[in-house]
């Protein structure tokens, strides 16, 4: 689908109608000339976020002024509203690594007087937080947001946006995002327009699992829900472009569900409703689904005048993936038109673009990492530079003290001389109390390393046992094959027992290298790959195993899948690959990109059937294959390539 982002805020514009007024910037600039030092300071500090970029060049000079006299002046708070104002600035020009320390400092500092203040800064900082993808840290802000409303009803419900849903959706925490949205439904199921937000939202979730005809059911209750605010139906053209919006949604769904004729007259409402507010981006992404849906319908000609429609209103917009959408569009056009060297030609420049713009994803992910990074640098700075600043207004308030104690004669000098032998006193109780604290620390520190020392004990202590009693039970099993003459049923028990062997060498090892939760993948893998070949090696003399593994550490509950993964491939290539024949197993542990690695088995054997169908095989060793892969969130690949190959690319976090 075209729109693949939330448009929970544009659903509002019909609630945050803020529109830019002609000359704004003269009428605020003769107001805030008309106002003291102070005065001036509020004028912009309370000015809407909308007004503040395009007011601020004006005005930038005059606030330097001030703060210079401020600092002359010891004007804290004018210095500290100032402060929060430049933080805003760079927030608005989306100046994140900036901004973030700025906001960060005041709130260390006690330097934001009133809750609303505070509340906007918080709001700010998870906004920013989010925008260079520290999401940890964006969660942490919002359930902190959460907590201040709970407590103060005043604040308004607008600084949860974007919502701990949307969150956790680009966190790719799907299943969390769908049941946040519930209790955000819940919650807020009394205000029309955050339901209306809601409905629709809900619907784009649905469309992202493929599950049209719930979506379109969120779509049309979003509608349905918008109407009721206008019963008279008479509607701004901002709101004619959120139903618009809606309705391109439901579109879209109709799509999915090859309902083109259906689709067709929707996505034109949106395509009108966005040139009606000028926002030509949205109106060619839709032009360019009323292409696809033409196309669909075989009515090549009309197909043709939407694609170029779509081209020409995305020439001065910058947005790659619809770009790219529509040179894939022309090449399918043409390639359905019989114009094959055109087709060629744009699947050249298709391919093309999107490793430029694969290109710039990962540059883009490279400086959003060095941002996140300067942030925390800055933050450390902050936190030394506050240390520092206690410090010496300590220093500064023992002189001070020492000065004025030198100017006083007399009683004073006596009162003096009390004071220190008061302070003295203190200094030993002090010092005694110290003393005693450190030994009580000295003992609790103690008593926690033995009892950290007892729990590794215990843990490599289940290891162990869980070794065992792996290790009893594949006895067992191996006893119990011994006394049936089944055929399948010894096989069928063999194969248990390799997988309990593979899950008991994993305990093995980390009772050995003293490691809880964790193992080095690759140590482990080798000695299962030699454990397999030597369960088969009475029986397949002439099969050779060749691996090839980087070094990798991974916890538990990515190692186990894994290692039983391995073994059902190993074991199925022994048994059914080669017939009798020799032949080449190959175990190949690989970096992809970044956090992505590779696991491969392949084999020269004579390969999987051509009408091969994973979701149709009764293969018990391969559906334990996919059901493993899809537990870890791994991606699994099956082909012949001279012969069966298995890909299971997963992510290391």
């Amino acid at each position: 689908m075209a729109k693949q982002v939330l448009i929970g805020l544009m659903l509002l514009l019909f609630v945050a109608n803020i529109k830019s007024q002609v000359g704004y910037e003269k009428k605020f600039l003769r107001f805030f000339k008309a106002q003291s030092l102070a005065g001036k300071v509020n004028a912009f500090d309370t000015l809407s976020s909308v007004y503040k970029p395009q007011c601020y060049p004006f005005i930038k000079d005059e606030l330097n002024s001030i703060r210079e006299k401020a600092i002359v002046d010891h004007k804290d708070d004018i210095l500290d509203k100032l402060t929060k104002i430049e933080g805003e600035i760079y927030f608005l020009n989306k100046n994140y690594s900036k901004a973030i320390p700025i906001f960060t400092d005041l709130l260390a500092r006690n330097k934001i007087k009133t809750l609303n203040d505070s509340v906007a800064i918080l709001y700010i900082l998870k906004n920013s937080y989010l925008s260079i993808r520290q999401l940890n840290k964006t969660v942490e802000l919002h359930r902190i947001l959460v907590g201040l409303l709970k407590r103060d009803s005043k604040i308004s419900e607008w600084v949860l946006n974007p919502r701990l849903s949307t969150i956790y959706y680009e966190m790719q925490l799907y299943k969390e995002c769908l049941d946040e949205q519930w209790q955000e439904f819940l919650e807020e199921k009394n205000s029309s327009s955050m339901f209306i937000n809601f409905c629709n939202n809900r619907g784009l979730f649905w469309a992202k699992f493929r599950n049209q005809d719930s979506a379109i059911f969120w779509f049309k209750k979003a509608k349905d829900e918008f109407y009721k605010l206008f019963p008279d139906n008479k509607l701004s053209i901002d709101n004619e472009f959120t139903v618009g919006l809606i309705e391109g949604n439901i579109g879209q769904s109709l799509m999915e569900l090859k309902q083109f004729d259906k689709a067709i007259p929707l996505l034109k409402k949106d395509v009108a409703s966005s040139k009606n507010i000028k926002n030509f981006h949205n109106a060619a992404i839709s032009q360019l689904e009323i292409s696809k849906c033409y196309l669909a319908l075989n009515k090549l000609e009309v197909s043709k005048l939407y694609l170029d429609s779509a081209k020409s209103l995305l020439v001065d917009i910058d947005d790659y993936k619809t770009q790219l959408n529509l040179i894939k569009q022309y090449a399918i056009y043409y390639d359905k038109t019989g114009a094959y060297k055109m087709a060629i030609d744009y699947y050249g420049k298709y391919i093309v673009f999107k490793d430029s713009i694969e290109s710039k994803n990962n540059l883009r992910e490279l400086l959003l990492a060095q941002v996140a990074n300067q942030v925390s640098e800055r933050e450390a700075v902050i936190t030394e530079s506050q240390k520092n600043i206690r410090e010496k207004n300590a220093e500064v308030s023992k002189q001070k003290t020492f000065r004025n104690a030198l100017i006083f004669c007399g009683l004073i000098l006596i009162i003096v001389i009390v004071f220190m032998i008061v302070q003295l006193k203190r200094a030993n109780t002090q010092k005694q109390l110290l003393e005693i604290k450190n030994k009580q620390i000295e003992t609790r520190n103690e008593i926690i390393d033995k009892s950290l020392s007892e729990k590794d004990l215990l843990i490599k202590e289940v290891h162990h046992r869980v070794k065992n009693n792996l290790q009893i039970i594949s006895s067992l099993l191996k006893l119990q094959s011994a006394k049936t003459t089944n055929l399948e049923i010894q096989n069928s028990l063999g194969e248990a027992q390799d997988r309990i062997n593979s899950m008991a060498l994993l305990h093995q090892l980390l009772y050995r290298n003293n490691q809880m939760t964790s193992l080095l993948f690759n140590e482990y893998l080798e000695s299962l790959i030699n454990q397999i070949s030597g369960s088969f090696s009475l029986t397949k003399k002439n099969i050779t195993i060749q691996s090839h593994l980087i070094e990798l550490e991974l916890d538990l509950d990515t190692a186990i899948p894994l290692g039983l993964i391995t073994n059902e491939l190993m074991s199925n290539a022994y048994k059914h690959a080669f017939n009798g024949k020799d032949g080449i197993i190959k175990v190949e542990l690989s970096k992809l990109v970044k956090n992505t690695y590779q696991l491969k088995v392949s084999d020269n054997g004579q390969g999987l059937a051509a009408d091969f169908d994973l979701t149709s095989s009764d293969s018990l060793g391969l559906d334990i294959v996919a059901i493993l892969s899809e537990q870890i969130n791994a991606e699994l690949k099956i082909y012949n390539n001279n012969g069966a190959n298995f890909e299971i690319i997963f992510k290391v976090v």
